[in-house]
């Protein structure tokens, strides 16, 4: 549901009233059409990785063939007018592209968020192996439209009471989360499913690889079952809304300990210092 802070959204060229049925009918997934999109977090006015999502944005749609309607400088300027528009500081703010017929669309949703509470870190997600199936094709690396699988998992996850949905391949490989990448620990060593597995390799997902290299970590992309995640010593997922997000509990089957290990704690850390955002060890959101 739409918050009624929410004033106005930016559809097709124009800034109009905001209203839930409107902005219901604009998320991916119920959006059937061949497009992207990209959703990311607004932190005291900012947009985070703003020009590393417009690349993408931009790959994407030249490789579905789609033109683009505006130059990355003036959908830049458009999102950060749609955020002064509803006078928001701290937002999750969405960007939609699709071919509707033989129409071009394009619909900015921006919307309140405070981000996760400092409990919420402490505890960690707990997640479902979703029974849907994550097929891949030549347009899974991708932020696509084409999102009903991961709604319906999501949906799925959330209403058994779960954080979380994580998708397997058609060769029962662990793909990716509904709407996160996942990454796991064993004896020391960080794992990821490899791109070519099918999921998207997510913005958040290259940035946890890069601090894991710096920091003289091993870190491997690989295919991998489910086995081997429910053996973790420990887990957690990324998403740019999120950045690193503790696994603890898998089909309540708790990872490791069950609790956050220090692999996570630490990327969390580097995470949290590279956005400026205040670490959940402070007490505070992130």
């Amino acid at each position: 549901m739409i918050s009624v802070k929410v004033k106005v959204i930016f559809l097709d060229g124009k800034m109009i009233k905001a209203s839930t049925a409107l902005v219901d009918s604009l998320v991916p997934g119920v959006v059937k059409a061949k497009g992207v999109f990209e959703t990311m977090r607004v932190h005291d006015g900012k947009i985070g990785d703003l020009k590393k999502h417009l690349d993408r944005l931009l790959k994407g749609l030249k490789l579905l063939n789609i033109q683009a309607p505006y130059s990355k400088k003036r959908l830049d300027q458009y999102l950060y007018k749609t955020i002064k528009a509803n006078a928001f500081r701290q937002a999750r703010i969405r960007i939609a592209i699709w071919k509707e017929e033989r129409h071009l669309k394009i619909a900015i949703v921006c919307q309140p968020f405070l981000g996760y509470s400092n409990e919420t870190y402490k505890k960690g997600f707990k997640a479902i192996l979703s029974d849907v199936q994550r097929k891949k094709t030549r347009f899974s690396h991708i932020k696509s439209m084409d999102y009903a699988c991961f709604k319906r998992a999501f949906m799925d996850a959330k209403t058994k009471g779960y954080d979380e949905a994580i998708l397997a391949n058609s060769r029962m490989e662990i793909v990716e989360g509904s709407r996160t990448n996942i990454f796991f620990a064993k004896k020391g060593v960080l794992y990821t499913p490899a791109v070519r597995c099918g999921c998207l390799n997510g913005i958040t997902r290259q940035q946890v690889i890069g601090y894991a290299h710096k920091g003289k970590a091993a870190c491997r992309a690989v295919t991998v079952n489910v086995r081997k995640l429910l053996q973790a010593d420990e887990a957690f997922l990324t998403n740019s809304l999120m950045g690193v997000m503790p696994l603890t509990a898998v089909n309540d089957r708790p990872i490791g300990s069950g609790r956050v290990g220090p692999i996570t704690q630490k990327l969390l850390y580097a995470y949290c210092e590279d956005a400026h955002f205040s670490c959940p060890a402070k007490g505070k959101s992130v």
